[in-house]
Order: structure tokens, then sequence, then C-alpha cells
């Protein structure tokens, strides 16, 4: 079988993202599957057809990428691929809309307002009311661009290099606490709920940001992720969450929801990404060690989904 592992991103994106494909191709390699590492590019269609394609192993990530654009081809073409169909994609990429969503389904997220650029030129706007810490981010924007943690007033010019990458912009009340995360993929037509871990900040002095972003949550010397010491109702808590966000947001074959819980223990939603990391050291694949999962397996599993999702010609 030939999967092709199609990589490519916004500039800010793309290196993160051929990292997680040479991975997976990798992985597929020692399961005995013909893995190509392909850019997204002008005639990626084209290229997929030449090597004869059998499916995607989708690793697309960002605005005009991984954000529905790319499933919509696919879809179009009626070529498998792994992960969330189109619609759901689109959804999942755009923070305002799955705000929306989460508050439809009362789902506890950070409060949160829409800001446009024109209210923030003509200081139309009411910080103080809002209230202070928050976080400016853009919507469409993934890893650590787009974001600003505004402390205050004097922090409030940051906000303009937001509007660089979207308008509107959502602003999102700063949770102070900790920061978890659940991946779930998909395995023989069942949801796999994998363990809570939390991303730590080893650096001393520093606050804890409102969500992964802002390079605060690595793996490097200074940052790590730990199996979660939530109490177990907590983390229980967090699980089934998780697995709400997926099923409500439309997602399917894999993703990863990010938490934040405060000091008295509230779990509040941040995000669910559809094309999560899954380079060896990322969060998911992390996860997966901690329950024992192997990596290899966890990447096949994804894709089997996308041949049965493909067979069922699923939704």
């Amino acid at each position: 079988m030939i999967v092709s592992v199609v990589y490519g991103g916004t500039k800010e994106e793309r290196g993160a993202s051929e990292k997680n494909a040479k991975d997976i191709a990798a992985a597929l390699k020692t399961k005995g599957y013909e893995a190509i590492l392909l850019p997204f590019q002008k005639g990626i269609l084209e290229r997929l057809k030449e090597v004869k394609t059998d499916v995607v192993y989708l690793c697309v990530q960002g605005k005009g990428y991984g954000d529905g654009t790319f499933q919509a081809i696919l879809e179009q073409e009626g070529i498998p691929f792994t992960g969330s169909r189109m619609r759901a994609a689109g959804l999942i990429n755009d923070k305002l809309l799955c705000k929306l969503v989460f508050d439809r389904f009362h789902i506890a997220t950070p409060e949160w307002e829409v800001l446009t650029r024109e209210q923030y030129e003509a200081g139309a706007y009411d910080y103080d009311k809002f209230g202070f810490p928050f976080v400016a981010k853009a919507p469409t924007q993934g890893g650590s661009f787009g974001i600003e943690l505004i402390r205050g007033k004097e922090d409030i010019k940051k906000i303009a290099d937001v509007f660089s990458y979207d308008d509107p912009i959502l602003l999102e009340r700063f949770i102070e606490g900790h920061f978890y995360t659940v991946g779930l993929y998909e395995k023989e037509g069942e949801t796999v709920t994998l363990p809570v871990v939390e991303g730590l900040d080893l650096r001393e002095g520093e606050p804890r940001t409102a969500s992964m972003e802002k390079g605060l949550i690595q793996f490097t010397g200074d940052y790590g992720i730990r199996e979660s010491k939530l109490q177990q109702s907590v983390a229980e808590k967090l699980s089934e969450m998780a697995g709400q966000v997926f099923k409500v947001t439309g997602a399917r074959g894999y993703a990863r929801v990010d938490f934040m819980v405060d000091g008295a223990n509230n779990p509040y939603v941040l995000e669910i990404n559809a094309v999560p990391g899954l380079k060896r050291a990322s969060l998911m694949p992390r996860e997966a060690q901690a329950a024992g999962i192997a990596y290899e397996d966890m990447i096949e599993d994804i894709l089997k989904a996308a041949l049965r999702f493909a067979e069922t010609k699923e939704e």
C-alpha cells in the first residue's frame, strides 16, 4: 500500500509539519507500508496520482492548508485521508467558531470576546471592562503564532501584532493554573482516549500561559510533560470533556484537546487540534507512551481509521 505523507503549511508552521511527516513516514515503513514524503505545493494532486497514492497521511497545518483546504481537494477527488473531513477541519481551525460551539453545548471555556481591527485602532474597546490579564489570539493560527499575553494597559500595543494574522481576533480570559492535554484516536471503530498529561514550564519566575502557545510548553531542557497528578475525578472530567469536544466539533480519526485547570480544579477547554503534532516528541505520542501504546501502533491505527472511513463512506 502506498501512503503519501503530505506536509506543508504557512511559513511559520512548515518546519514543524515536515518534522511530523518524517517521523510518521519512518513509523509506517517499519509497519511495511510504502511511505512517500510529499510537500504540499502546486501540482500536488497530479503528484499524488503519479505515485499511485492509496491514502494520504495529512501533516499539513495552518490556514490554507490543514484548515479544510486540502481536505476539500481530497474529498472532491475521492482520495482517502487521515483525520477530520473538510467541514470539521474548517471549524476546528477557527478558534472563534469553536468558542461558539463550546458555549452552545455548555462546555466550560475561558471567557472570551471578539475584537476587530477597527475597534482597536479607534480605541473603542473597553479593556478595563473585560479585565486584565487576557490573551489576544489570532483565531486561525496555531503553534506560538499570533498570540500575545496582555497583562495590563502597557501591553495593549502588542495586540497590533496579532492583527497581522487575522481580523477579527479573539480576546480570552487568562487562566492561572496548569496546562493539560488529552489525545483521542479511533481504533477499530472505537475512540481511544489517551491519559491526561500535564505540560510543564520548568523555568522559575515565568507565569503559566492560557495555552501551549508562546512556546512555553515544549520539549527542551526547560520544558516537558509528565503524567497528570490531578485528582482522579478531575482527570476523568477532562477525559469526558475531551470526548464531548471531539463529538460536537465533528472531529474524526484523531485529535488533541487542550485544557487549563485553575487552582480550584475547574477545567477549561482551550482548543481542539484537528491535525496535532505527531512527531515522536509531540504531546499526543507522549500520551500514548504513558498508556503503553507503541508510537508505530498509534500511527498505523490512525491510518487504518482513514481506510475504514473510505470503505464505509463515513461522513
